[in-house]
């Protein structure tokens, strides 16, 4: 599933994030502090979307925030490569309740939240990356 949430209208378009997490709570917990700071969202509650989502509109996102443990198979490591081939450009944050081998399997230049996190601050953090 893909759902998309507009933030308020300002003059300026703000960027637009990806958020894939199968968990509906944490999803809705991030999405909204992602609407709070200004950002459009687009939210994929799991990877088949998320694929979806970058094979239908590449380019027009800013920034990618990925659970890393998405359920049995795909993880967000692979998302986050996905996402990097189609959009060389992409910042990445990945969130994780689970010690992770950032170094290995992950991004270059990606940044990683561990749960439990406060989600403003992880808001304030990507905007940080993506310079708003």
């Amino acid at each position: 599933m893909v759902e998309l949430s507009r933030a308020p209208q300002s003059e300026q378009p703000m960027p637009s994030i990806l958020l894939v997490e199968d968990e509906p709570d944490v999803a809705e917990l991030v999405q909204e502090a992602l609407l709070d700071a200004g950002f459009d969202v687009t939210v994929a509650l799991g990877d088949q979307a998320a694929f979806q989502a970058l094979k239908a509109e590449p380019r027009s996102f800013a920034a990618l925030v990925t659970d890393i443990n998405l359920g049995v198979g795909v993880t967000g490591f692979d998302v986050a490569r996905e996402a990097r081939r189609r959009n060389s450009g992409i910042k990445v944050v990945y969130i994780t309740g689970h010690a992770a081998h950032l170094s290995k399997f992950g991004v270059e230049e990606a940044l990683m939240f561990p749960k439990p996190f406060d989600a403003a601050e992880l808001a304030d953090q990507v905007r940080m990356l993506v310079r708003i």
